[in-house]
């Protein structure tokens, strides 16, 4: 069937169920970071390292232990000056500690005889009385800022120094006097012994091992120094001994830290301030997209309820001719076999088969076919996307019954319908316990198997009502029937594989299913109809097998049956000898082995029920069909029975009606001449009477009502 539509304007239409590049991921705990430790780890190092700029701008000292001293930072000296690989660790040959000094102080000598005899024979060095890195003390003096304690890599201000006090130092040149501590005097000397020469270069109260020693003429004697600059300040440095205790390993005598701790303090304050905006930032992120998913759910949800109602107007495949490529994913899409490839084009050759899905469409690779509305269609009951009946509050509509076909479809609308009565219930209602039911469903089909099993995970109180034994519609197919659909979604079961399943494995499964989840069902209870209580309250008519009453109240009730509803049955009266030998469905064909059988109708259920019985040895079967052709089928039907005829395994009689049934014989009303037909037994296939006046019951009207 040709596009109506120019051919411009069809191959210019979007191509549908396919994606032209790949999905995005979802954003998951796994795939998403934590940025927030990040931006307040960036914050906090932004502020800690202003902050040693500003520590290296002081010229304070950041190095790590041993601390290289104030005097040889002021010069400029590293670890690599006097450590060849610039590490702290033993000195090596090449870069001695003790030879190193000399370069720098120049040969500094004792001027104290022993002290000199000592320093010939080696067995005093300058590391002797200045330790590097151990205790190597003294006072800085710097024009025009107080004095200044230091200790290793430790110092202190001394601004209570007088006479300079917090005005600085008057001198002209920045001048260091290095203060040795008793610890290095002590291999020789005990200022403790009043007649020892060192004695009076403790200090009165400061005789510990790391006091220092205020005898300041080692290396010039005092009758040189008197009078200069140098002697005055031998002598602050005196005062500034015995002022301040030295400074302990690690305290800064310019307070190292303190003089930028608030700048520590805003880097810490940084990094919590970008911690915990960025934690908010995230949290406002998180609730946002929480919101954006909530409403793509809803929408989903509302988009899944649209398509999982029927259309209320005929759709059918709409194929241009001028654009499709004939490569038949269409044709293999149609579970129904409306389309069929003719001259390498697509065309729609069963309309009246085509049940309004959307596969085709999907399948179609360059958009040639599209699904399009056409007449109204008036015996859909009247639902909306919450699968209730718009006439009959609180009754709502799954399966076969609302007229959307197959298995999958029946399962989806159970649990999407179950998912919006449980919905629409009130907490009170759903807790209140007693006789009464949040649910009745009725049918244990599909339909109802799915919806029983969402009902169950949705916790509410319900029971299934079958007229006959769960799962009848798949009990009634033929033996060994194959059932072909896609993976179909179960609550709380997950995945029902199907792929080429018979009859006898699609019905062990859904057994298992009612089976291992205790599904509630009431076979043998035939549904009639339902009255209305106060506060919207139903409750439902029913008999069992007996034909004693039954009533059961419920809150909702969720229609679940097929379309097949009462067997359509011959316009001509049956005598009694005959009663158990009509049948209106196959179950087990290999009991009709070796027997006559005439098959009435011609759709799919006829058509395999005649290939199920031509395949039994020794079984006559003839097929009555009141039509010149076939019109409708499965294509692997058709093409079965037509090789089947072929093979003069199966007899066909078109345009021919039955007259009359007469124990062991039909008589035939053929378009040449009146026939008869021995017959051991007849099965009517011409369809079904739709359940319409249970609908009615139920106060469910149908789109052209």
């Amino acid at each position: 069937m040709p596009d109506p539509r120019s051919p411009s304007l069809a191959a210019s239409k979007p191509i549908r169920g396919r994606r032209r590049i790949a999905p995005k991921i979802e954003r998951t705990s796994d795939i998403t970071r934590t940025r927030g430790w990040l931006v307040g780890s960036a914050c906090g190092a932004l502020g800690l390292l202003a902050a040693l700029a500003i520590e290296l701008g002081s010229g304070a000292s950041i190095s790590p232990r041993p601390a290289i001293s104030r005097p040889h930072r002021v010069a400029g000296l590293s670890c690599a000056s006097c450590h060849g690989d610039a590490r702290p660790g033993p000195a090596s040959a090449e870069h001695d500690p003790a030879s190193a000094c000399v370069g720098c102080h120049e040969d500094q000598r004792s001027t104290r005889a022993p002290h000199a005899a000592l320093l010939a024979r080696e067995a005093m060095r300058c590391t002797t009385c200045h330790p590097i890195h151990e205790a190597m003390g003294g006072v800085a003096f710097v024009p025009g800022e107080p004095a200044i304690r230091w200790r290793n890599g430790s110092e202190r201000v001394l601004s209570e120094l007088e006479p300079i006090g917090d005005g600085g130092w008057t001198g002209r040149a920045r001048a260091d006097v290095a203060l040795v501590e008793l610890a290095a005097c002590s291999t020789c000397h005990d200022p403790e012994r009043a007649d020892d020469p060192m004695a009076h270069c403790a200090i009165a109260g400061q005789r510990g091992p790391e006091d220092p020693a205020v005898c300041f003429d080692e290396h010039t004697p005092l009758l040189v120094a008197a009078g200069t600059e140098r002697a005055a300040l031998w002598e602050l440095s005196r005062e500034a001994a015995a002022l301040a205790p030295p400074p302990a390993e690690g305290d800064a005598a310019v307070d190292t830290w303190s003089g930028s701790a608030w700048w520590l303090g805003l880097s810490f304050g940084a990094a919590s301030l970008g911690l915990l905006g960025t934690r908010w930032w995230a949290r406002r992120r998180d609730h946002s997209q929480l919101a954006r998913a909530a409403a793509a759910d809803a929408d989903r949800e509302a988009k899944a309820g649209a398509q999982l109602r029927p259309a209320e107007r005929r759709r059918l495949p709409t194929i241009d001719a001028t654009t499709c490529i004939g490569c038949s994913a269409c044709v293999d899409a149609c579970p129904y076999d409306v389309l069929e490839l003719r001259a390498y084009v697509a065309i729609v050759a069963k309309p009246d088969d085509c049940c309004g899905l959307t596969l085709c469409e999907q399948r179609c690779p360059n958009g040639s076919l599209i699904v399009t509305e056409g007449e109204r269609i008036t015996e859909l009951p009247r639902i909306d996307d919450a699968l209730a009946a718009r006439d009959a509050p609180g009754v709502h509509l799954a399966g076969d019954v609302t007229g959307l076909p197959l298995i999958r479809n029946a399962i989806n609308q159970g649990a999407h319908a179950v998912s919006a009565i449980a919905a629409s219930l009130p907490p009170r209602a759903r807790e209140r316990g007693g006789e009464r039911f949040d649910l009745v469903i009725v049918g244990a089909g599909p339909a109802g198997i799915s919806a029983a099993l969402e009902a169950r995970r949705q916790g509410l109180r319900y029971v299934v009502l079958e007229q006959a034994s769960a799962a009848e519609s798949i009990r009634s197919f033929p033996r060994g029937k194959l059932v072909f659909d896609q993976p179909l979604g179960m609550p709380i079961v997950g995945e029902l594989w199907l792929r080429e399943s018979t009859k006898e494995e699609l019905l062990g499964k859904w057994l298992r299913i009612i089976r291992s989840h205790d599904l509630q069902i009431r076979e043998g209870v035939r549904v009639r109809g339902c009255e209305r209580g106060d506060a919207g309250q139903l409750r439902v008519l029913a008999s069992d097998r007996d034909g004693a009453a039954l009533t059961v109240d419920c809150a909702r009730v969720l229609l679940a049956f097929g379309r097949r509803g009462t067997p359509r049955k011959l316009a001509v009266e049956v005598p009694d000898a005959m009663l158990d030998h009509v049948h209106y469905h196959l179950a087990d064909a290999r009991s009709f082995a070796g027997r006559s059988v005439c098959v009435i109708g011609l759709g799919d259920v006829a058509m395999e029920a005649a290939i199920g019985l031509a395949n039994q040895p020794d079984t006559k079967v003839a097929v009555c069909y009141r039509g010149g052709e076939f019109k409708r089928g499965k294509r692997r039907n058709l093409d079965e029975l037509r090789r089947l005829i072929d093979a003069d395994r199966v007899e066909m009689l078109w345009n021919t009606e039955i007259e009359a049934i007469e124990p062991g014989r039909l008589r035939l009303r053929c378009a040449d001449s009146p026939r008869s037909l021995d017959v051991d037994a007849v099965f009517v296939m011409i369809g079904s009477v739709a359940p319409t006046k249970l609908l009615e019951a139920f106060g469910v009207r149908s789109v052209g009502g």
